[in-house]
């Protein structure tokens, strides 16, 4: 399929949505996979969980396989390693401490640990495979340990950043060193860039961390009552800025959520996080006695997850904990889209209920971890490309992205906007487009992956706008005469008293159906049973019920 000579980029997810992350780089029969994310779905995704990468390209060429690349823990680029590792054969997954530290507890719990080998990396060393060799270049993010990606190749130096934004004054870290991308891409400039597009869009440059530290101090010193922070869960320097927060305003913390509690484990354990014996208690060791505005609660479900802490606590679902008049909820994290109308309906039950609510309206509070266009303008500059590939946004951004390029010296023929599936080929003296190779998303409801696609999709939105209605008719074949009348059931379509007229009608015509002859061809007579009543339903009470016809013979 691809030129050995050439180096061939294939994107599996990333480039025309928020998520999905994964990337192979291929070239002279080795293979490297940079990031393995997943994607949350939307509203008309219903009853499916997670939506994952296509891997056939992966499986068909494991035996070229060096191993994977991981940039950062988010579940945009680690998520759909449990849906990857079993297809290959104990592949090696290189990151940084903490990512392989929330890799390793997201494998262990699905227990397919022993299915990898897991291999930290050095900052100061070049790590070889086969022909590729990648120097690790730390990034500011919403995620410690953020690494950016130079990458050696026989084609020339490639630098793909990952996540991140510029933060001149970090709270901890070493942030993201434009000089760093600089001296790797060297005096001419990188071969090519694959840049993070999430915030093209937004003029200028990011709020830094500090800032939210600022915000979050005054809100801890402004509170008369309990605090309740939510923000994600893997934002670890914002964790330990709300423990900073209650030390000095001289409150207790107790954390909801079990992966809050998991992260915050695994980040102390590996020295991310300081917390003085004695300020964090479990929420079983929250005394009654203990005035609320000596208390904060550090709680999961800043996008308003059913099933949450604050979520739970919201609705009175709770074990141990409510809402209580003149509480202060903080909501630091970005609003993902899909989210809105939930988190909306959780902050107004929570003014209902007498509390504060500061949310992603209120400034300060939240700060993203992607670079906004100034700082993309500045990495542009740093890395002087050859050719760029704007990489992680929706297909808007990656074009916003192409454009911003294009204003910083890059010719047109030299940018390149691709979509998933759509492969890059860049030889000593040119890139082009490659091959298309297969990389529609996989969605995944329950234990099934894949088997859940735009029909079964269509037909769920049916049930949830317009009902179902079951015909049931029972048949003697050896006779060739019904044993009985059609009987008809409806779930969600019409309040069957009311339209008991109309339920009554539809039997009828499954009768004259029937009628018409003793049917020879189960599907077909289904069939026609499904369009006859379909139609009908249309005509007599304008509504379109997902019909259902269950013929059987004895």
């Amino acid at each position: 399929m691809f030129e050995e000579d050439r180096l061939s980029l294939v994107p599996l997810g990333g480039l025309g949505e928020i998520g999905l992350n994964c990337m192979a780089f291929c070239q002279s029969g080795d293979m490297v996979l940079v990031d393995c994310g997943l994607m949350f779905p939307e509203d008309y995704h219903l009853g499916v969980d997670v939506i994952i990468p296509r891997f056939d390209f992966v499986v068909e060429k494991r035996s070229e396989l060096r191993g994977i690349v991981l940039t950062h823990g988010h579940e945009d680029h680690i998520g759909a390693l449990p849906w990857l590792v079993p297809l290959l054969d104990k592949p090696d997954i290189y990151g940084s401490p903490f990512t392989l530290a929330l890799v390793e507890h997201k494998l262990r719990e699905r227990g397919l640990l022993d299915q990898v080998s897991l291999r930290r990396i050095d900052p100061e060393r070049e790590l070889r495979l086969g022909v590729f060799g990648f120097r690790f270049l730390p990034v500011s993010h919403s995620i410690v340990d953020g690494l950016a990606l130079g990458v050696e190749t026989p084609v020339g130096r490639i630098v793909h950043t990952g996540d991140f934004k510029l933060d001149s004054n970090p709270l901890s870290g070493p942030g993201t060193d434009l000089e760093a991308f600089r001296g790797f891409a060297g005096e001419r400039g990188a071969r090519l860039l694959l840049s993070d597009s999430t915030n093209v869009e937004n003029n200028g440059y990011s709020m830094g961390e500090r800032k939210v530290l600022e915000a979050l101090r005054a809100a801890f010193h402004q509170a008369g009552g309990r605090i309740l922070v939510t923000l994600f869960s893997s934002n670890i320097q914002r964790i330990q800025e709300v423990f900073d927060c209650a030390l000095e305003t001289g409150r207790k913390v107790a954390v909801s959520g079990r992966s809050l509690v998991n992260n915050i484990e695994m980040a102390r354990k590996l020295g991310y996080l300081s917390i003085p014996d004695g300020l964090y208690l479990e929420l079983g060791d929250l005394s009654p006695d203990l005035p609320d505005r000596q208390i904060t609660l550090l709680v999961t479900g800043s996008q308003g997850e059913p099933l949450s802490a604050l979520a739970r606590i919201v609705w009175g679902e709770h074990k141990h904990l409510g809402i209580h008049p003149g509480d202060t909820v903080i909501m630091s994290s970005r609003l993902i889209p899909g989210n809105t109308s939930t988190v909306n309906r959780m902050i107004n039950e929570l003014y209902r209920q007498g509390a504060e609510v500061l949310y992603y309206q209120a400034g300060g509070i939240h700060a993203s971890g992607h670079a906004y266009r100034g700082e993309l303008a500045a990495m542009l500059e740093a890395v002087r490309p050859e050719y760029f590939i704007p990489i992680h946004g929706e297909y808007r951004h990656l074009v916003k992205h192409a454009h911003l390029a294009k204003t910083h010296g890059l010719y047109e023929d030299k940018v390149f906007i691709l979509t998933d599936g759509q492969t890059l080929s860049i030889g000593d003296g040119d890139a082009r487009p490659g091959p298309l190779v297969p990389a529609e998303s996989i969605l995944v409801d329950g234990k099934g992956v894949g088997d859940v696609g735009q029909v079964v999709l269509k037909e769920r939105q049916i049930l949830g706008a317009e009902g179902m209605v079951i015909v049931l008719l029972l048949l003697d074949r050896k006779e060739r005469r019904p044993l009985g009348p059609p009987e008809i059931f409806s779930s969600g379509f019409v309040f069957d008293q009311q339209y008991s007229h109309v339920l009554e009608e539809a039997a009828l015509l499954t009768q004259e159906i029937l009628d018409e002859g003793f049917p020879d061809n189960y599907d077909k007579f289904q069939e026609k049973i499904r369009s006859t009543l379909r139609r009908f339903f249309r005509r007599v009470i304008g509504r379109d019920p997902l019909v259902v016809a269950l013929v059987r013979a004895a």
